[in-house]
């Protein structure tokens, strides 16, 4: 009778032994999955910061523009958004509406040679090229850190813990136009 007890109390012992393992498993793995995700949430205010001085300078830059293009107004009808606490579509939006602002400002300073040689606007070009490369940085970041939070969502068994979480692979940030970036033959190499 003991030696039916006591092999009656290993056994539970065991058993309590291998939930108690799964369960604090389980616990950091769900903190890590919480972790991620606020590892991206502060990725993602860095594109915040890196559009919003975007922004800044796209604003300057049309103030300087409208001095030099005062009829040109529709150039500068279309409204330039900045979202905070945006996903990751809305993030792909804002960069796309001001990267066609920007496009508009330089197609208007070819218009206009006092305003492309203006020097307050050479600087405003400098400052956009300095912002654009801190964006593509702060996308790489947060890219970066989705990856790895993507990659923990599809692997077993840390997925079944995502996905009692409610936790699904999160889309990345977007390169605009890839499609045209991906093969040099539309180069020209005459050199004049």
């Amino acid at each position: 009778m003991d030696r039916f007890l006591n092999s009656e109390f290993t056994a539970i012992g065991i058993i309590a032994l291998i939930i108690l393992i799964v369960l604090i498993w389980w616990v950091k793995t769900s903190n890590r999955f919480n972790r991620y995700k606020v590892v991206i949430d502060e990725s993602k205010k860095n594109v915040d910061i890196a559009l919003a001085k975007r922004y800044d300078t796209i604003c300057e830059m049309i103030k300087v523009a409208k001095s030099y293009a005062k009829h040109e107004a529709s150039t500068f009808s279309d409204v330039i958004q900045l979202r905070q606490n945006a996903n990751i579509k809305e993030f792909n939006a804002t960069i796309q509406n001001q990267d066609k602002e920007i496009s508009k400002i330089f197609a208007l300073a070819e218009s206009y040679p006092d305003l492309k040689s203006s020097q307050e606007f050479i600087n405003l070009q400098d400052e956009i090229s300095d912002e654009n490369e801190q964006l593509a940085a702060a996308k790489r970041i947060v890219n970066n850190n989705i990856s790895i939070i993507n990659q923990e969502i599809v692997s077993f068994p840390k997925s079944v813990v995502a996905k009692s979480k409610g936790l699904k692979e999160m889309e990345f940030l977007k390169e605009q136009n890839i499609d045209s970036k991906r093969s040099i033959n539309e180069f020209d190499y005459d050199v004049k």
